[in-house]
């Protein structure tokens, strides 16, 4: 098989793994701005959360890659929307949730279509990434529900454990020199 009916064979996949790859990249990005937002407010554990699942979109950005390089295609390394500036704590949270199931049924479709494109290793990778955007989605679901739940308090406790933290770091730093 020459390259040039490999490309036409899975273009198709290549061409959802490039789509996967921007909302990946965009997506990770917004997150990263949620953790810078919500470390700035010292919610620790927001903020971790945060960070976690960013990392975690950047890992699926290097799968979906690869994968296109084997395929033989180009990685197309742009982002598929700008991140929001969006700093209400609730609002973050509903809006991650929008992004994971936007994303989940996004990758279900592009599951479908590539195995009707008899191409077995994209369809089960989409699989895969799906099972971990539903833990996302449902960590954020938590999350948002703890702090309806809790309200401001839910909030204050971060805070106070992060400002907790900070304070014996620096106790530490200053003991250093």
């Amino acid at each position: 098989m020459d390259t040039t009916e490999v490309k036409t064979k899975y273009q198709t996949s290549i061409d959802l793994l490039n789509d996967a790859v921007g909302k990946e990249i965009a997506t990770s990005l917004q997150y990263m701005y949620f953790h810078t937002h919500f470390e700035d407010a010292r919610y620790r554990y927001l903020s971790r959360i945060m960070r976690e699942i960013s990392i975690a979109e950047m890992r699926h950005i290097e799968e979906f890659s690869d994968r296109i390089l084997f395929l033989e295609g180009d990685v197309d390394m742009n982002p598929a929307f700008r991140a929001l500036q969006v700093t209400d704590p609730k609002e973050m949270l509903r809006m991650a949730m929008k992004l994971e199931q936007h994303t989940i049924d996004s990758y279900n479709e592009a599951s479908r279509i590539a195995a009707e494109q008899q191409d077995a290793v994209t369809h089960k990778m989409f699989q895969e990434i799906i099972a971990d955007e539903e833990r996302h989605l449902d960590t954020f679901r938590t999350e948002l529900q703890n702090l309806i739940d809790y309200g401001e308090e839910y909030l204050a406790l971060q805070s106070v454990a992060g400002s907790k933290r900070a304070a014996e770091e620096l106790r530490h730093t200053d003991g250093d020199e």
